[in-house]
Parts: structure tokens; sequence; C-alpha cells
């Protein structure tokens, strides 16, 4: 008896951990276009071209908005959060999430943004930027964060706390403190009273990347490999997990056929373990993922750098960035598939958990004058 209770627990102890699909970027708007100065576009998610923003246009998980040379774009979300997109800023809103996670995560690969963010929203989800450099989790409402064309980031509090988080260090900033980090300075200090010049750092990273386009695109390229392999272990190892997870299904349909209940229990730890990791890995493969995207972001802004007919006559190593650009496209193009492939596999076998809990749920309420879900195997 106590070990069939036990199992009705577990059962039902997986049901509840399994939440809902996230609805994706073709199903509901995110929000919309509140206000516009001088060009702001969008191009929507596995779409090439582009659509001039305008007020009340509407933007959805996955697209991307850039804006021009002396443009800005307001953004309201459904949540009541506003984004204001400052000039030379380029974002993608709300891509890659995982089904288990309850968050919005916006991709800012250069330029500046001003945040802020509703109770409403960090009620119900975690709001974090991400940028080539690092990470910022949101727990206040107002704050602006700039991300430079040679890795430098920005940030400053204006109310409420963010998290900020480069994989080596993590500080919580407060109302009115903010700190600069970059690919070189990977010590977060904490800086009261925090005033950047946006305008001039933004003007001095774009010397220092024409000053040596070799070595900041270096740093993006090493990044962007190492991360690659770092997802591709990942993926592999969900692949791994649902195979191993397939065989223990089958070995505890065959106990329970059998009547074997000490091995039926056995079979439902090991999946529960299964299950756990897998949710875990579900959520790397996203974050990751998140990662990897912003520095194919940074990369390829230097790539259009490099290409550009007067930037490139002073742009000191743009025959590096050109001569890699090529490779870094196509390891885009196996990252869209790896992703694409992780996604798919944590999707389906959501979906089959979700659908073999509500069986069991159902029979067990179907069963109610029964003690529990597995007399019938006494």
């Amino acid at each position: 008896m106590k070990k069939n209770t036990y199992l009705c627990c577990l059962l039902m102890g997986f049901f509840f951990l399994c939440p809902a699909r996230v609805v994706m970027a073709e199903e509901s708007a995110m929000g919309q276009v509140k206000k516009v100065t001088g060009l702001m576009e969008i191009q929507r998610a596995k779409q090439t071209t582009r659509l001039v923003a305008r007020r009340d246009t509407e933007v959805f998980f996955g697209d991307t908005i850039t804006t021009g040379d002396d443009s800005e774009g307001l953004i309201k979300l459904v949540d009541e959060s506003i984004i204001r997109v400052h000039a030379n800023s380029k974002i993608v809103l709300n891509t890659m999430i995982s089904p288990v996670e309850k968050k919005h995560s916006v991709l800012l690969f250069f330029g500046k943004l001003w945040n802020k963010i509703s109770k409403k929203a960090l009620r119900r989800k975690v709001f974090e930027v991400q940028t080539p450099t690092a990470v910022c989790g949101v727990r206040g409402t107002d704050f602006e964060i700039a991300s430079y064309e040679d890795g430098t980031m920005l940030v400053r509090v204006n109310s409420g706390e963010v998290e900020v988080d480069n994989e080596v260090v993590r500080e919580t900033l407060a109302s009115n403190q903010g700190t600069q980090v970059s690919f070189e300075q990977k010590k977060i200090r904490v800086e009261p009273d925090f005033q950047p010049d946006w305008d001039r750092d933004q003007a001095r990273s774009r010397e220092n990347l024409l000053g040596d386009g070799e070595k900041y695109g270096g740093y993006v390229h090493d990044e962007i490999y190492k991360r690659k392999d770092h997802l591709k272990t990942l993926v592999d190892r969900l692949s791994d997990l649902m195979a191993t997870k397939e065989q223990l299904k089958q070995k505890a349909v065959q106990a329970k056929e059998n009547g074997d209940v000490a091995a039926y229990e056995s079979y439902l730890i090991e999946i529960e373990k299964i299950n756990d990791e897998h949710m875990e890995l579900n959520r790397k493969i996203a974050y990751y993922g998140r990662r990897l995207e912003c520095h194919f972001g940074l990369f390829s802004r230097y790539g259009d750098l490099a290409k550009d007919p007067e930037i490139s006559k002073r742009f000191k190593g743009r025959e590096y960035i050109l001569n890699q650009l090529d490779d870094i496209e196509m390891v885009y193009a196996e990252f869209n598939v790896m992703i694409e492939e992780g996604m798919k596999m944590s999707m389906e076998d959501m979906d089959d958990l979700m659908d073999e809990m509500r069986d069991k749920m159902k029979t067990f309420k179907e069963q109610g004058n029964k003690s529990n879900l597995f007399e019938e195997m006494n």
C-alpha cells in the first residue's frame, strides 16, 4: 500500500511540474510600437524582408528590431512594460525561450535601451537583457543598458535592482548604481551614483573596434566556437536521455504487465531523474543559445562595418573579419539546426509527458472508489 501511494504521489508530482507550452511568435503579439522617430525596421522570425515600423505596428516573439542614425522607437508590451530602443541599435525579442522558462528575454546585439518594467510583468515572469558581454536579470522597474561594438557594456539602475552576470562574476545593482564591463574587464565593479557619458562611450567603442578589428573580432570568434561546442554537447546529451527514457518506459510497461510492482516503481524513479535532468538541459540549451546568438549578432555587425565603403577605409583588421565571416555564417547555420533539433526534442518529450500524465490522472479520477492508481496490480 505504501509503495502504491508513493507511486501515485510521484505521478501527480510529474503532472504539476510540467508547464504548458510557451506561446510562440506567430501565435500572439508581444506588444505594439507606440512612437517612432526617424527609421525603425522590424524583421519577423524566419523572414528575410524588413518592414518599416510605425505607430501601432505589432511586435512578436522572435522579431529583430533595428534603428538607424538619429532614430528611436518606443515599444509597449502587453504586460505594460516599456522599451525605448535608441539610435543605431539592434535587438531581438524573446527568442529561444524554453518550455520550462517563465521569462522575457531581449537580446541586445549593439546599441542602447531604456527599460521600464511593469510590476505586473515582474510578478509573472523574469525579465532579462542579454548582451555579448553579460546578462542582466531585472528585479526592478527602471534601468538603462548599452552594449557597444568593442564589447563594452554599461548598465545604470534608476530604480529597483538589476543582477549583472558575465559567467565569471555576478553582482546586484541597486537604485542609482551602475557598472561597466567588457571582454577584457571581467570584474564587475558596483559604482554608486553611476553617470555614464553614453554618447562619448559609444564613440570611443567605435574607435577601439576600428583601431584593432582583429583583436575584438577574435574575442567574439573564440566565444562563438566555444559556445557552439558546448551547445552541441548539451543537445547530444538530451538525445541520449530521450533514448534512455524510451527504453525505461518500455521496461516499465513490461513490468506492469508482469505485475512486478517493485520493478515498475524502480523504472518510474529512473524516469523521474531523467525528467529532472531533461528540464535542466532544456533551460541550458535555451540560455546558451541566447548567449551564442548575441555573439553572432555582434560579429555580423563587424561584417557590415568591414563592407561599408567609407568605414572600411579606416577599419584596421577588416581583412580578418571578412576572412572569418563565411565560416561564422556556416557555424550560424549549424547553430540554427542544432537549436531547432534541441527544442523540437524538448517540446515533443514535454507533450508526450503531459499526455501520459493526463491519461493517468483521468484513470485515477475514474477509479475514485479504489485506494490508488495501481490497485489492479495487486
